[in-house]
């Protein structure tokens, strides 16, 4: 099991600091699959990189806690030596974590000798992955190099060097972002195939990638707006927020959500809360339940 605690994430600016997430909490049971959805902006990436404790020097994390399996890695120092083996980052785009001037072999053999396969080993093991992900020519594929490849094939290079490991933990940062229905289909096809035992946490904007996905937390401005399974979340949206979500999609008319009003809200949707009233200024905004779904809203 994966438990995750955000505590406070701030950033330091010059002038004073911007909260980043706060408050946002899950129990990832392995084998299950949570998304993280929201707008540009909203804190998902943050909280994946608060996870693997990458956040940026000028970002500190008050109170956050992160345990894996019953082990409590909330320490920087002993969260390192999991990286790249009990947990595995795939990035939205293949190309973004390939070296351009290397053969995907070799980057390939990096992985498999910090994970501790002996050199006469890692030949095999390179086209056994390649093979794993969909390569029926992996001998081929081994030897090129990342630009000699689509964005499809730089996403599948990137998750057999993720297979290399056997993670307990998955982190997927918007990985269909620039794929087409086939790719993306083949994509969580990959990802349930390899990684079933492990948990799963899969950072998108994309609400019908969301929907794949077992359990949902919706964000806004790094606040938790809506939870729950995300069959429920995604079909009968109680937050206002996550409804003006949902009519933002193309097949919803793609509705633009316009700023309406000023003034300071703890709800961070407030300025654009088509329901916003009097009550949305009176100090914390109550988290509701319904039928197993948590929200957030002064007014529902």
């Amino acid at each position: 099991m994966t438990e995750y605690r955000s505590g406070i994430i701030e950033a330091g600016l010059e002038k004073g600091g911007r909260v980043l997430a706060q408050g946002v909490e899950f129990c990832l049971q392995s084998g299950r699959t949570l998304a993280l959805i929201g707008e540009s902006g909203s804190g998902k990436t943050t909280v994946a990189y608060s996870v693997m404790k990458l956040l940026p020097k000028n970002v500190t994390a008050k109170g956050l806690r992160f345990v894996l399996n019953g082990e409590d890695l909330s320490d920087r120092k002993s969260i390192r030596r999991y990286l790249g083996d009990k947990i595995v980052y795939i990035p939205q785009s293949g190309f973004e974590c390939l070296n351009p001037s290397r053969k995907i072999k070799f980057q390939i053999y990096d992985t498999l000798k910090k994970l501790g396969y002996p050199k006469y080993e890692r030949v095999i093991r390179t086209l056994q992955t390649l093979n794993s992900v969909g390569f029926s020519n992996p001998e081929e594929i081994m030897e090129k190099y990342p630009f000699e490849l689509s964005g499809g094939m730089a996403q599948r290079v990137v998750i057999a060097i993720a297979a290399c490991a056997s993670p307990e933990l998955v982190i997927a940062d918007e990985p269909t972002n620039g794929l087409d229905k086939a790719d993306r289909e083949e994509f969580f096809g990959l990802m349930n195939g390899l990684f079933s035992k492990a948990a799963k946490l899969l950072i998108t904007h994309d609400v019908s990638v969301a929907r794949t996905a077992d359990e949902c937390i919706v964000l806004c401005k790094g606040k938790v707006m809506e939870k729950g399974n995300a069959r429920g979340v995604l079909s009968c949206p109680r937050s206002p927020y996550t409804r003006a979500l949902m009519g933002s999609l193309i097949e919803n008319g793609m509705r633009e959500v316009p700023r309406l009003r000023s003034g300071e809200s703890r709800c961070p949707f407030y300025s654009r809360c088509v329901q916003a009233g009097q009550k949305c200024l009176n100090g914390e905004i109550p988290i509701k339940e319904d039928g197993g779904v948590y929200y957030a809203c002064a007014l529902c």
